[in-house]
């Protein structure tokens, strides 16, 4: 399989009469784009936008998904990406996609504290926040996007499920609309991927990737479907980079990975910049985490390990979405690999109390694993400073379980931990910060 990616570099985003794209600015029909959104709104009583760009003081809350703009332009699927959501669940990972590369669609909007279904126990929708300045800039990946935030007023009354549906149509149409003005135009830089050209004296490699999906705002799709049930199965890395895996986790903040970074994945993206070079990238295992019990937790885990040995893989990287139980499976295939004798590294977020030194840092570990990245210790305490103005609501949503607590979303606050924080779990590998010995 061939995939050619279109760059096209976002450098503004303005509000204007017509959306089109040029010379690096995306101009934005407002009013049409708000006809697109409101087609797939049902179950929201509005829709507004706002645009936020890099190193402005400003802070996003309610975050929801992130979608990554972009649009088949030849191939399998032509006219859509994130087949199976959008259009027919056709594979995809071939051809030719344009993609708006420094642009992200964010979604945002105060989902319901129920007492049943999605929101019970601990899957509810927890606060998520981006600052596009200060401290916790560099925790998540869209301090350096501009990002074309859908601000949501939803109607009472709704399920879950039609929430979140509607949410994430709209975003997907909003997401297309803005790709299509790419069509037809010449783009800022475009790259080839291919997992062809293998080198015989070269190791090769297969990333496992393990994704939550426990149910409404708690779930990852493959082609459309949920992958609550899913055998682990193989991927081209193509298919991930043309939108086969959507978001529709939003219940921890620091653990999410978005739609955007399944499209953008950076430990995938390594494994290709390094294929022919130093490794063969033998293509992608995909599967649930967070599996119900420990005897399924064994059963996917082997199955993982063993469409490894079928790729003839020397080696895996193991990276998971979540916390919690979703280390365990992710342990036990490092395990199960290392002793059918095929080298298994993994990246995972830490504990360890303000300093790393206090307790367990890891929740689950086996003696096999002992090749394991730091994506960061979410026991960090952090103070966030005042901003010029918030997007998505005037006040945080925190607390739920002692009853809520609703400070103004502009002020400055302090928090324990980053559970809060956007993507700062790091499990994609996508963060810029780093250890150091000392």
């Amino acid at each position: 399989m061939r995939l050619t990616r279109q760059y096209f570099c976002v450098r503004d985003v303005v509000w204007s009469t017509s959306t089109e794209f040029a010379d690096g600015v995306l101009y934005v029909d407002r009013d049409e784009l708000k006809r697109v959104a409101d087609s797939a709104a049902q179950g929201i009583a509005q829709v507004d936008f706002d645009i936020v760009a890099p190193g402005e003081n400003a802070r996003i809350v309610h975050v929801l998904d992130t979608v990554q703009p972009m649009v088949k332009v030849e191939g399998a699927g032509i006219g859509t990406a994130y087949p199976g959501c959008m259009g027919d669940p056709e594979t995809t990972g071939e051809g030719v996609t344009n993609v708006l590369e420094g642009l992200a669609v964010m979604e945002s909007a105060p989902l319901p504290w129920e007492s049943a279904a999605a929101s019970s126990g601990l899957l509810y929708p927890r606060d998520a926040i981006v600052d596009m300045v200060g401290p916790i800039a560099e925790f998540s990946p869209f301090s350096h996007t501009f990002n074309l935030v859908i601000c949501y007023s939803l109607v009472e009354g709704k399920s879950s499920a039609e929430y979140d549906r509607a949410i994430r149509t709209c975003a997907l149409r909003v997401s297309d609309y803005l790709a299509r003005a790419t069509v037809g135009r010449a783009p800022d830089r475009s790259e080839e991927f291919t997992t062809d050209n293998v080198n015989p004296d070269l190791p090769s490699v297969v990333l496992v990737w393990q994704c939550q999906s426990q149910g409404v705002y708690a779930s990852t799709f493959l082609y459309g479907h949920p992958i609550d049930n899913l055998v682990p199965t193989l991927l081209h890395p193509n298919e991930m980079l043309d939108g086969c895996i959507v978001s529709g986790n939003y219940v921890w903040p620091a653990f999410k990975v978005p739609t955007y970074l399944h499209v953008n994945h950076p430990i995938l993206l390594e494994l290709y910049k390094r294929h022919g070079v130093d490794l063969n990238f033998g293509g992608v295992v995909f599967s649930r985490s967070h599996n119900p019990t420990h005897w399924h937790k064994q059963r996917s885990s082997s199955f993982c390990v063993k469409l490894a040995r079928c790729l003839d893989a020397d080696g895996l990287v193991m990276a998971w979405e979540g916390g919690g139980n979703a280390a365990v499976d992710g342990m036990l295939t490092i395990q199960y690999a290392e002793k059918r004798g095929m080298r298994a590294a993994g990246i995972t977020f830490e504990f360890g109390g303000p300093d790393g030194t206090e307790g367990d840092l890891l929740v689950d570990s086996v003696p096999e694993a002992n090749a394991i990245v730091s994506g960061g210790s979410i026991e960090k305490s952090l103070v966030l400073p005042d901003v010029a103005r918030a997007i998505g609501g005037d006040c945080f949503r925190l607390n739920k379980e002692s009853g809520g607590w609703f400070p103004p979303a502009n002020r400055s606050i302090a928090f324990d931990t980053t559970t809060h924080i956007y993507c700062s779990g790091n499990q994609a590998g996508h963060s810029r910060l780093h250890a150091a010995a000392y």
